[in-house]
């Protein structure tokens, strides 16, 4: 598991699907793509929705495609400094392909990487962020919406992330 831990200075030519989350009708659930779906799913786990867009993309659709495909979640530096104000998700991503199976535990773990992202926009470091995606990821187990073991395990991983990052 490997998502961004800060902004990426990279010019996007990518095709991006925006996925609008907020719908009333079972109609219109319908309607929307299994990738809109799961992002309703993943936002439902958070204590607040982001306040920023979240879009999928296709990193073979971007200007450099072995850069971006190396990535979970990601955000963008503008030239100007200022991070655009999206969360942007490899739709190839292996944490992605397997919330799409529709496993509780991975979309568990996209929402604490949307979590993770969501704090560096407020202008958290990776440590920062790194909690806020351990706490949301243990308030699911806490409340009862992933099994222990499973929850255990991912926390266990970033763990071994986390020591991995500091021993470099």
């Amino acid at each position: 598991m490997f998502h961004a831990t800060s902004a990426l200075r990279v010019s996007l030519a990518v095709s991006l699907l925006l996925v609008t989350v907020p719908s009333t009708s079972a109609h219109a659930a319908a309607q929307k793509g299994p990738e809109a779906r799961l992002l309703e799913r993943a936002l439902k786990l958070l204590p607040e929705v982001p306040a920023v867009p979240v879009r999928m993309i296709d990193p073979d659709l971007a200007a450099d495609p072995d850069a971006l495909g190396r990535l979970d979640a990601f955000l963008v530096r503008e030239a100007n400094g200022r991070i655009r104000q999206v969360i942007y998700l490899n739709r190839r991503a292996a944490i992605v392909e397997n919330a799409l199976a529709g496993k509780d535990v991975d979309v568990a773990i996209l929402a604490a990487v949307i979590r993770h992202e969501m704090e560096h926009l407020r202008g958290g470091g990776e440590q920062e962020a790194s909690q806020a995606e351990r706490i949301v990821f243990q308030r699911l187990i806490f409340v009862g919406k992933l099994p222990v073991a499973e929850g255990l395990a991912y926390l266990a991983d970033l763990e071994r992330d986390r020591q991995i990052r500091e021993a470099r």
